[in-house]
């Protein structure tokens, strides 16, 4: 994920990573007209910076990355699916409740009616979480401390069987004021995974449902967010169907951070692409079989769909392990973007 600074920072920026990226992708970047900041690890920075953080939790003193209480503490208010139950109070059409400890939640399965899903206090979208369909998934339970780190979890209603559409609104926030972006759609999987976001081309026409329950939402924050908090936000949420009725839940989570989102309008904005095409990131996981020849794909792809292929994180590591996932940009017209992202997932997750 720390790579994904680079193709929105200029030449001049440093970009601070604990693993430096290989010369063949940030050529790449290069190549794709890209401005990449310069890699650099900590004991190599010595000049006083102006700090951006995917999240904002420390200050730059004397040479040194120091972990600021009051930064720190804000960023976990702000970002705590516990302290959001708050900020969604009266917009939410999901029930959601805090489990605070083992007992509590073997007595809540107990009496739920499910399916529910558990979420972890903090932790990625589509990631950590844990779908509870039927009584028999309770063997599930023995994931909860790798998955949701422990206690306190949400437990929310879940409506994954009947959910249609996802999207994410992007804001900037400065003195407790949201100021809006744009909105995105993204791709999640039947359990909720993350895949892909995109943004550009026609409007959705599922905006004009869900933009003014996210505004009305942001209007109700105003005394929950400490003007302190100046940076990005994405506020994420879906539409589902329910007796024949389509409703709009306005939020499932809010990102006071840098979100996948937030990097893909960055780097639309860096590459001043047309409105009226369409740009996306995909998170490709690593095939489980075949050999994946990532650079001789990119090339073999962008000719047969006719579009921008950009690699924005590596596939391997500096040893040639492979990573679990890699984040690849594409660029293409409304007209082809079915076909390019199919023919992508398939030919990557599926190498011959």
């Amino acid at each position: 994920m720390e790579k994904l600074f680079f193709p929105i920072t200029n030449e001049e920026d440093y970009v601070l990573v604990e693993e430096l990226p290989s010369d063949e992708l940030y050529s790449h970047w290069k190549q794709k007209g890209f401005t990449p900041g310069i890699p650099t690890q900590l004991d190599s920075l010595l000049q006083e910076v102006t700090l951006v953080e995917w999240g904002k939790r420390h200050v730059w003193e004397e040479g040194e990355l120091v972990v600021d209480p009051i930064q720190l503490e804000m960023a976990r208010y702000l970002n705590s699916k516990v302290t959001q139950l708050d900020f969604r109070k009266n917009h939410s059409p999901l029930p959601a409740k805090v489990i605070t400890s083992e007992e509590h939640l073997f007595a809540d399965l107990e009496e739920a009616k499910l399916p529910v899903v558990l979420k972890s206090e903090f932790g990625l979208a589509g990631r950590n979480h844990i779908i509870f369909k039927t009584q028999s998934d309770s063997w599930k339970l023995a994931q909860l401390n790798k998955r949701l780190f422990g206690f306190p979890v949400v437990c929310e209603d879940w409506v994954g069987d009947s959910r249609f559409y996802d999207f994410s609104t992007l804001w900037d926030v400065k003195d407790g004021e949201f100021f809006y972006l744009t909105s995105t759609s993204m791709w999640i999987d039947p359990d909720g995974g993350f895949r892909g976001i995109r943004i550009g081309g026609r409007e959705s026409e599922y905006q004009t449902l869900f933009l003014p329950k996210v505004y009305d939402l942001v209007k109700s924050l105003k005394n929950l967010i400490p003007n302190e908090y100046m940076g990005p936000c994405a506020i994420d949420g879906f539409l589902y169907s329910e007796n024949g009725l389509t409703v709009v839940q306005p939020v499932s989570e809010f990102n006071f951070r840098y979100s996948i989102g937030r990097i893909l309008w960055e780097v639309r904005k860096k590459r001043n692409t047309k409105l009226d095409h369409v740009s996306g990131l995909l998170v490709l996981p690593y095939p489980k079989q075949g050999k994946l020849l990532e650079w001789k794909m990119l090339t073999d792809l962008e000719n047969e769909l006719k579009c921008e292929l950009v690699l924005l994180t590596p596939v391997r590591d500096l040893t040639g392990k492979a990573y679990q996932n890699a984040v690849l940009y594409f660029e293409t017209t409304v007209e082809n973007e079915s076909t390019v992202v199919e023919t992508i997932w398939s030919n990557w997750t599926e190498p011959n």
